[in-house]
C-alpha cells in the first residue's frame, strides 16, 4: 500500500483538452435518471477481455480457460470429442488430473486483471479496504493506494501516472464530499460518463477511459453504495476482462417483513437468508451499516413500483461469501 498526500496550492495549469465521447451511445434517461439494467449493460460493453496466453497448467490455476476441452476418444460414458471443459470455465485444482490424465501440460488461459484501487479522500479509505480485497477474491491482482489531494491538476496526474499498472482503476471518493470534485477534472483524463442511476445506494457514481482504453470506476466514498457497486458492477468487470461469464447468479427468497423501498429505484440492502426466508440486517449507515453487512450472507435486490415491499413477497438476492 501507498500513501500520497498533498494539501498545498500548485500553479500547473490543466491543459485544455478536446472533449472525447464513449465508444457506445448510452442508454436513454426517465427524468435524469437511467435504468440500471441498461446501464449495467453500456458499462459492461466497454469492457474488453485481455489477451490471453499460454500457461502451464499448474499456474494457470484461479485463472479463466480461453479453450474448450474435448475428450479424444471414448471412455466409458464419456464420448470421443464431448466438451469435458468448458471455455470461460475458472481452473480450479480438482480439473488438473483431468488435464494431466490427457495429456494437457498447458492451456490458453487470460491472465489475472490488474486492479487498482484509489481512495481519493480520508472518507473514501475504509471502503477502499472491502473493494481491494474483494476485487482480490474475485481472481483480480489488486493493488491499493491512498492518493489524497486538494487540488484538480494532481489528483488528475495521480491518476494519470497509475495508468500503467492497472487493466482497471476503481476511484473511491472525490465526488464532491471532501473539496475535491473528480467529474469537475475528468475530461484531462478520458470521455465519461456521470448520469445517476437508478440503483439505492450507489445512485451517483461514475465510468471514464482513461487514455481511450483503461476502464476506470468511481465509485462514492461511503462503505454502503461501494459495497453495492462493487457486487453489481465491479466484479461482473473483472469477469469480463478474464473470460468468465457476467451474468449475476441470482437467487431467490421471500421476505421475512415489510421493507420500504424507493419505487421504480433498485433497492439494495443486506440480509440473511435462511430456509428461504429472507430477513434484512439493518440499512447500511455508519458504523452500525458496515455491521449489518458484515453480518449478512446476502444482498437483497428489490424493486418494486410501490414504496413497499410486503411480507413474504418474492424478493431477489446475490450470495455473499
Amino acid at each position: 500500500m501507498a500513501f500520497f498526500k498533498h494539501t498545498t496550492p500548485v500553479d500547473e495549469k490543466t491543459e485544455e483538452t478536446v472533449e472525447k465521447k464513449l465508444p457506445m451511445d448510452p442508454p436513454a434517461t426517465t427524468n435524469g435518471v437511467r435504468d440500471f439494467w441498461q446501464h449495467w449493460d453500456y458499462l459492461l460493453s466497454m469492457v474488453g477481455e485481455l489477451a490471453e496466453f499460454g500457461v502451464p497448467v499448474l499456474d494457470a490455476v484461479g485463472l479463466t480457460m480461453n479453450e474448450s476441452i474435448q475428450a479424444e476418444s471414448d471412455a466409458g460414458q464419456i464420448q470421443a470429442g464431448q466438451t469435458l471443459i468448458e471455455k470461460g470455465t475458472k481452473v480450479v485444482p480438482r480439473m488438473l488430473p483431468l488435464l494431466a490424465r490427457m495429456g494437457i501440460v498447458k492451456v490458453m488461459a487470460r491472465p489475472s486483471p490488474r486492479v487498482l484501487v484509489m481512495a481519493l479522500t480520508d472518507k473514501a479509505v475504509p471502503a477502499s479496504y472491502f473493494v481491494a480485497a474483494q476485487a482480490q477474491e474475485s481472481g483480480a491482482a489488486a493493488h491499493r493506494l491512498e492518493c489524497i489531494f486538494d487540488n484538480g491538476p494532481e489528483l488528475v496526474k495521480a491518476i494519470t501516472e497509475q495508468l500503467v499498472r492497472a487493466d482497471l482503476v476503481v476511484t473511491i471518493g472525490g465526488l464532491g464530499e471532501a473539496g475535491i470534485d473528480l467529474r469537475e477534472v475528468a475530461d484531462h483524463i478520458g470521455p465519461h460518463d456521470f448520469t445517476p442511476v437508478g440503483v439505492t445506494p450507489g445512485r451517483d457514481h461514475g465510468f471514464l477511459l482513461a487514455e481511450d482504453r483503461i476502464p476506470v470506476l468511481a465509485l462514492p466514498a461511503d462503505v454502503p453504495s461501494s459495497f453495492v457497486l462493487t457486487k453489481l458492477l465491479l466484479e461482473p468487470m473483472i469477469a469480463k476482462l478474464m473470460g468468465a461469464s457476467t451474468d449475476p447468479t441470482l437467487f431467490s427468497a421471500y421476505l421475512a417483513q415489510p421493507l420500504r423501498v424507493q419505487p421504480h429505484t433498485l433497492t439494495c440492502v443486506p440480509a440473511t437468508v435462511k430456509d428461504a426466508r429472507m430477513t434484512i440486517t439493518g440499512r447500511p449507515v455508519g458504523l452500525e451499516g458496515m455491521y449489518s453487512i458484515y453480518r449478512a450472507n446476502a444482498l437483497a435486490i428489490l424493486a418494486s413500483d410501490d414504496s413497499v415491499v410486503g411480507t413474504d413477497a418474492e424478493a431477489f438476492y446475490l450470495p455473499l461469501s
